[in-house]
């Protein structure tokens, strides 16, 4: 006799839609659209941590370590869709002409400018 167990996982995500716009010096590259929890306390603050957790630099040394030190803008992308991608269905690479047409609540933009990260937002 086989038993299978099924365990469900209940979470407290609200389905507070957001998109956010990767730029690097004012000229979008990307974007991704995140369906839970998108607000700024919630998306916002993780993407503040992201781009607080390390520098933008031009080259690596031997001792890089993921999430402290960011080769580019394209690195700094790479590991903010790593780290925010936590289920199935909560994060999706996407056009930058759907930006604003999925519903979202935020927007947000991330341009890196000279090495540095801005990370702006607004209501839609």
């Amino acid at each position: 006799m086989i038993l299978y167990l099924c365990i469900t996982q209940t979470t407290k995500n609200m389905a507070t839609r957001a998109s956010i716009i990767m730029k690097e010096e004012g000229q979008p590259l990307m974007a991704i659209y995140k369906h839970w929890d998108g607000y700024p306390s919630g998306l916002g603050k993780q993407i503040e941590d992201i781009i607080a957790g390390g520098k933008i630099v031009n080259g690596l040394s031997v001792d890089s370590k993921l999430g402290e030190v960011f080769n580019g803008a394209g690195c700094l992308f790479a590991t903010m869709i790593a780290k925010l991608k936590e289920n199935p269905g909560d994060v999706y690479i996407t056009s930058l002409d759907s930006v604003g047409n999925n519903g979202e609540e935020y927007i947000y933009e991330v341009d890196v400018q000279n090495n540095i990260a801005v990370l702006t937002h607004k209501e839609n």
